[in-house]
C-alpha cells in the first residue's frame, strides 16, 4: 500500500507536479524498483485523493523525463534505466539547473551561427544574441574617430601592428583599468585578442591537449562549451547557485587531480546574470591555486554594472599568479570591432604568444588605434554612462513583462548588470519545443540546454534584455508568455 503524499491544493505548485515529485521520490527511495509495474491510474487517484486527469498529467511528466515507461494494454512501469536523481542535484540549492530531463547534443544544432543570422532578421524579434544593438552604439563618435585616426596614422594605418597589439591600444587599456582600480601589476602584461572567445581559444590550445578536462560553470556560456567541444576537450560542469559557482562542488572535482583549467564568467555570469561574491572568489582562487589549476576569468560584462559597486576581479585578488583575465569591447562598445584583450603574468604570455601569432599574425592597426583613442579621451566612460542607463531601463521592462505574462511559478534572475537574465519555467515545459513555436511566431530566445555540457536545462531559457527598446520588449515578452501558457504543463 502506497502511503498518501501530503499534497497541498493551496500550494503555488499545481497538484500534478506535487504528485509527480511524490511518485518520483518513491522510485528514488527504492520503494518502486526499475521494471516494476505501477498501480493503475484509478488506484493512484484514489490513494492520493486527486482526479484521474491529475494522475495522467503526473505520469506524462515522469515519462517525458525518463522515470516511467508505458506499455500499451499493460500500464505504466518504472523505467529500466533511471536518469540522475534530482535529489542529488539539489534543485532548491541549485535552481538554475532546471528539470532532470536531458536532451541529446544533436537536438541543438549549430547555435552560434544561427543566432548571428537570426539577429540580422528584421522579421524576428529575438532575445537570443548577447551584444549591443545599433541604437546603443556610439556610432557617430566612432566614425569621427576613424577619420581622425586615419589622418594621424597615415600609411601606418594599413600595415601590420605588433603581434601583441598596437602600443596605443595596449597603453589605453592599462590606463582604463588603472582608473577602474585594477591596474596591471608589475610582471604582468596585456595582449590584444579578437574578442574574449578568441582569447579562450588561445588559452585552451596553449595550455591543454585533446581529451583534457576543463571545469566550467553549470550553466555555462554556450560559446565556451562549443569551443571546448570543438577542440576535443571535455567540459566538466560545476553547479551555479544564486551566489555563483559553488566552491563545495568545485573542491572534489579539483581533488581528482585531472582538471587542467577552470573557466568562469564571474561578473554578470552568462547566462544567468548573477555575480560571484568576493568571498567565493577568494575561496575558488585558493582552491585552484592549491591544486595547480589555471583559472581563466571572462570579464566581458564587467563594465556593464548599473546597480551597486564593482566586485574585484580574480586577478585583482592576492595570490592570483595562476589567473588569466579576458576582456572584450564586443559587449560594452561594438561587437563588430572584434577587439578584446588578455592579461596574464609575463611567463604565461610568453607561452601563449607563439600560438596566437600563427593564428592571427596581428590585429587591425586602425581599429586598435581608434579604440585606444576612445578609451584615453574619456569617450568610452561617457558612452558607458548612457549604455548602463539604457540597459537598466531595458532590464526593468523585461522583468515587468515577465512577471505580468509568464506563469507565476516561473523563476527569473534579476541581474545588476550585463545583458541577459535566466528563466526557469515549470518543469514540464520544453524550451526546445517552445523555441520552435516562438520562431514560427516571429520570436527568438536561447533555450536552456545550450548552456549545459550534459543536456540539462530543458525547462530553462536565456533572454537578452539589451536587444530591443522597452516598448518592443514588453509586447514581445507578452506574446512569448502566451505561447508558454498554451503549452502542456505550464502552471499559471
Amino acid at each position: 500500500m502506497i502511503p498518501p503524499a501530503p499534497l497541498n491544493p493551496g500550494a503555488a505548485s499545481p497538484l500534478y507536479l506535487q504528485l509527480q515529485r511524490t511518485l518520483r521520490a518513491l522510485i528514488q527511495n527504492s520503494e518502486w524498483n526499475p521494471g516494476m509495474r505501477m498501480p493503475a491510474v484509478p488506484d493512484l487517484a484514489s490513494r492520493f485523493q486527486v482526479h484521474r486527469l491529475t494522475v495522467l498529467k503526473a505520469l506524462a511528466g515522469l515519462k517525458r523525463t525518463g522515470w516511467v515507461q508505458t506499455v500499451a494494454g499493460r500500464g505504466s512501469f518504472v523505467a529500466d534505466h533511471l536518469p540522475e536523481a534530482p535529489a542529488l542535484l539539489d534543485p532548491d540549492t541549485f535552481p538554475f539547473q532546471g528539470s532532470s530531463l536531458r536532451v541529446r547534443e544533436d537536438e541543438l544544432g549549430p547555435w552560434l551561427g544561427e543566432t548571428l543570422e537570426r539577429a540580422q532578421n528584421r522579421m524576428l524579434v529575438s532575445f537570443s544574441a548577447a551584444f549591443p544593438p545599433a541604437d546603443l552604439l556610439p556610432g557617430d563618435a566612432l566614425r569621427r574617430l576613424y577619420l581622425k585616426t586615419m589622418k594621424e596614422l597615415g600609411d601606418e594605418a594599413w600595415v601590420y601592428a605588433a603581434p601583441s597589439g598596437h602600443a596605443s591600444y595596449l597603453d589605453a587599456i592599462a590606463g582604463w583599468l588603472a582608473q577602474e582600480g585594477e591596474p596591471v601589476p608589475q610582471g604582468w602584461g596585456v595582449r590584444a585578442v579578437p574578442g574574449a572567445q578568441a582569447g579562450l581559444a588561445l588559452v585552451l590550445e596553449s595550455l591543454t591537449v585533446p581529451g583534457d578536462r576543463v571545469l566550467v560553470e553549470s550553466p555555462c556560456y554556450v560559446g565556451a562549451l562549443a569551443l571546448i567541444r570543438t577542440l576535443g576537450r571535455e567540459a566538466v560542469p560545476v553547479p551555479v547557485d544564486r551566489n555563483g559557482m559553488n566552491p563545495d562542488r568545485l573542491a572534489p572535482l579539483l581533488q581528482r587531480g585531472d582538471a587542467k583549467l577552470l573557466f568562469t564568467v564571474p561578473t554578470f555570469h552568462n547566462p544567468t546574470g548573477m555575480t560571484l561574491s568576493r568571498a567565493r572568489r577568494e575561496r575558488i582562487l585558493a582552491l585552484t591555486r592549491a591544486h595547480g589549476v589555471p583559472l581563466v576569468e571572462d570579464d566581458t560584462y564587467g563594465d556593464l554594472r548599473f546597480i551597486g559597486g564593482r566586485t574585484p576581479s580574480f586577478r585583482a585578488l592576492a595570490g592570483a599568479e595562476h589567473v588569466i583575465h579576458l576582456g572584450s569591447f564586443s559587449k560594452s562598445l561594438a561587437a563588430g570591432l572584434r577587439l578584446g584583450y588578455l592579461i596574464a603574468p609575463d611567463p604565461v604570455l610568453a607561452r601563449l604568444a607563439p600560438v596566437q601569432e600563427v593564428h592571427t599574425i596581428a590585429l587591425p592597426t586602425l581599429s586598435q588605434a581608434v579604440v585606444g583613442h576612445f578609451l584615453a579621451s574619456g569617450g568610452f566612460r561617457r558612452h558607458l554612462v548612457r549604455l548602463r542607463k539604457s540597459l537598466r531601463e531595458r532590464r526593468d521592462a523585461m522583468l515587468e513583462a515577465i512577471h505580468a505574462s509568464f506563469p507565476a511559478s516561473a523563476e527569473v534572475t534579476e541581474p545588476k548588470g550585463g545583458m541577459h537574465l535566466w528563466v526557469v519555467l515549470p518543469e514540464d515545459v520544453s524550451s526546445l519545443e517552445l523555441h520552435r513555436d516562438a520562431i514560427a511566431g516571429g520570436l527568438g530566445f536561447a533555450p536552456g540546454p545550450l548552456f549545459f555540457p550534459d543536456g540539462r536545462g530543458t525547462n530553462c531559457l536565456r533572454l537578452n534584455f539589451s536587444t530591443h527598446a522597452p516598448s518592443v520588449t514588453r509586447e514581445a515578452i507578452a506574446r512569448l508568455g502566451g505561447l508558454i501558457h498554451a503549452r502542456p504543463g505550464a502552471a499559471i
